[in-house]
Parts: C-alpha cells; sequence; structure tokens
C-alpha cells in the first residue's frame, strides 16, 4: 500500500522529528513518499545532542565524521564509541532515545594512593575480573549540592553460597549498579559517586577497574 503525502515536506520532517530513532526508521518503510523525509539530515540533527560538533572536535576521531549524512553519524555514535579527553572517556549515543552515554576510564578516575607501584599498577587486562573476596564495599552516587544519596552496601566477589550481586557483560567484564541520579534539565552540576572500604584496615588486593559508565535509564525500567 502506498501512502500518499498531504502536508508540506517541512511540515512532516518536523513532525517526525519530535517522535524518537526508532519512529522514524519506521516512517521510512511507510512509502517513498516518507523515506527521503525521514531519513533527512533536518530530521536525524534532531536526534543528535546539541553539542555533538563540540563532542566530536574534541575527540580524537577524524574530522570526516562531522560530514557524514545525520542518519549515518547517529547510528555510527550508537555502535562505535568515540574516545574524548584525551581518551579517558568514551561516548556514544543510547540507540533507542539517543541519549548520551559515557564510560569515565580508570586513569580518569580520583583513585586514593594511584601513584603509589605498592599499592596500585596501571595494566591493561580486558578479560578481567574483579577481587575483593567476600569483602563488603560502600557504593554511593549523589548530586554536588544536595543531600547525600543511599549507600549501597554490596560484596563485589561473594561466596558461592551467597547471590552474585555483580551482572557479567557481554564484553566479559563485571558490572554493579553504584546508583541512579536524575537531570531535572536545570544548570549543569557536579555528579559525585564513589567505590570504599574503610572498615576493614587489611591491606585489599584483586580490584581491577576498567571505569565508570554513566548510561541513561528507561522511565519503564524505573
Amino acid at each position: 500500500m502506498e501512502i500518499t503525502k498531504v502536508l508540506p515536506d517541512d511540515c512532516i520532517s518536523l513532525i517526525i522529528s519530535l517522535t524518537s530513532p526508532r519512529d522514524a526508521c519506521r516512517m521510512a518503510l511507510l512509502s517513498h513518499a516518507f523515506n527521503s523525509i525521514a531519513d533527512s539530515n533536518a530530521v536525524w540533527q534532531m536526534f543528535l545532542p546539541l553539542d555533538y560538533i563540540h563532542i566530536i572536535s574534541n575527540s580524537s576521531s577524524p574530522p570526516s565524521l562531522l560530514s557524514l549524512p545525520k542518519k549515518d553519524l547517529y547510528f555510527t555514535l550508537c555502535y562505535h564509541p568515540i574516545l574524548t579527553h584525551n581518551g579517558d572517556m568514551k561516548f556514544q549515543l543510547e540507540k533507542e532515545s539517543g541519549k548520551k552515554w559515557y564510560m569515565v576510564g580508570a586513569r580518569a578516575l580520583s583513585i586514593q594512593w594511584v601513584d603509589t607501584p605498592r599499592h596500585w599498577t596501571w595494566i591493561s587486562l580486558p578479560d578481567s575480573r574483579y577481587g575483593f573476596r567476600h569483602t563488603p564495599v560502600e557504593l554511593d552516587v549523589s548530586i554536588e549540592g544536595t543531600a547525600a544519596g543511599e549507600v549501597r552496601s554490596v560484596i563485589l566477589d561473594p561466596p558461592r553460597n551467597m547471590p552474585q550481586q555483580a551482572k557479567e557483560r557481554v564484553d566479559g567484564w563485571l558490572e554493579i549498579e553504584m546508583g541512579e541520579f536524575f537531570n531535572g534539565f536545570e544548570n549543569d552540576r557536579t555528579v559525585e559517586f564513589s567505590l570504599r572500604e574503610d572498615h576493614d584496615d587489611q591491606p585489599k588486593r584483586g580490584l581491577i577497574v576498567q571505569g565508570i559508565e554513566l548510561r541513561p535509564k528507561h522511565k519503564n525500567n524505573r
């Protein structure tokens, strides 16, 4: 069935841009008349972050990335994360919504005694697991200037008779949720998150950190 346009192209483009990337892809399949509009730069420009040019320009990616059609650029940022902040952070888009998704690498974190080889060593082990066997650690996430968030006590590597609180990712690393925060589109604030264990004065070892990931949470998962 072929669907005929009855509205001006600019009007249809605006309507589609107010939906979602998933809806735009679906509309592109409705008819030849909708395809060129739903795939247009005018539509997909609206799904990209407002500061996408700044993010890409300050990344390690080639400038030619900005010359891609906006739909191609969108899905490139979804499937191929780019390195920013001198390689200490990874940026990508969440495919369903276009929301920002960051990974803060270990070298960008504030780690106590990080420059003391006796305590920490910088190594690259992509297939490693967390250590801290049977030792509870405290996790919390809060926004600067607000009340402290909930402090969670978790065991990163529990004994076999206890439930596993960390989940294995498709890349082989283990991840554990530290907490949540809400961006109410106010002035920029600093988000603080921490992992600590300071009740047991015994030396610790075996913890290998890849980084901390900040990703959007869908409303239906709340």
